[in-house]
């Protein structure tokens, strides 16, 4: 009998169990190394990705205080009931854990640094080249931009925090669900099939997580790229035939068993539409309209200045 966790949860002999918890670590770290590349500042990211630090290490130090254990019985040769308790050990990838918790705050502390050193280059700057006329003009036109924009631009950072809200409550509310009522049965959510011996997180759901991450992620910086609402449109109308196929093609699982008198028998169980599919509908939805927010933000924005 052994206990193995990974990163993406506990592997006990032949069952692969994705843990809720480290599939929400590995989703931040995903949006964290990406964001580093798509904001021009960095000092919420910063603070985030310090806290992200944190919470990783405090994680592993409650997996080594509190280590998963696991009950086991059996018979000897003789018959005789046996039985006793296994208790995982650290092993090498608890000290990759810890690199990786360390580099992401130093990551974080590295990222206020740089911004400070930016913020008082900047002020420098501005104190050689804009006179004081220049800088209460530019603040005002800044100004005015932001109140005729505060409208689409919010929607277009905030609706995609909706989206990303609708997949984690999905984890818990199922897409497809077989409504059976026996210990066979197949189900369907956010993180991808779990029957009652496989949990399958494939290439599709992991494509669709990382679309939506990375929308609430962007949307969340203060200039994303002007391209950015064209692809966050792209990822909203993508999602959709993604769930027709679902839906088309329901999942299903094959069952095998035997009668009373010892007579082997099988069914098919087929996964029918749960309570997910809205959540999944109002996630696509929430992202299409904020790529058009942002859309309109842009334009708001070109007209202003012109």
């Amino acid at each position: 009998m052994r206990i193995v966790v990974t990163s993406l949860g506990d592997v006990p002999r032949d069952l692969s169990d994705l843990d809720p918890k480290f599939v929400i670590i590995w989703s931040c770290l995903l949006a964290c190394v990406i964001s580093a590349w798509l904001v021009d500042r960095l000092r919420i990211w910063a603070w985030v990705t310090v806290c992200l630090g944190v919470a990783v290490l405090a994680l592993l130090i409650n997996l080594m205080a509190e280590p998963p254990s696991l009950m086991w019985d059996g018979q000897d040769s003789s018959g005789r009931w046996i039985g006793g308790m296994e208790v995982a050990s650290p092993a090498w990838g608890a000290a990759l854990w810890a690199v990786g918790g360390l580099a992401l705050i130093a990551a974080g502390i590295c990222g206020l640094i740089g911004e400070c050193q930016r913020s008082a280059e900047r002020q420098q700057l501005l104190k050689r080249q804009w006179s004081a006329e220049r800088i209460r003009q530019d603040t005002h036109s800044r100004l005015v931009a932001r109140q005729q924009r505060t409208l689409a631009e919010n929607a277009a950072r905030l609706l995609p925090l909706m989206s990303l809200a609708s997949w984690i409550v999905m984890i818990w509310v199922p897409i497809m669900d077989n409504q059976a009522t026996d210990e066979e049965g197949v189900t369907l959510t956010s993180l991808g099939f779990n029957t009652t011996e496989l949990v399958d997180m494939g290439p599709g759901i992991l494509l669709a997580w990382t679309a939506v991450i990375l929308s609430a992620a962007v949307g969340l910086t203060m200039e994303p790229p002007a391209w950015w609402s064209a692809v966050v449109v792209a990822f909203g109308v993508g999602l959709y035939p993604m769930l027709v196929g679902i839906l088309t093609y329901p999942p299903a699982v094959r069952w095998r068993g035997e009668t009373a008198s010892g007579e082997s028998i099988s069914a098919n169980i087929i996964g029918f539409p749960a309570a997910g599919v809205s959540f999944w509908a109002l996630g696509s939805i929430t992202l299409i309209v904020a790529g058009i927010s942002g859309l309109l933000a842009q334009r708001q924005r070109r007209r202003l200045f012109r």
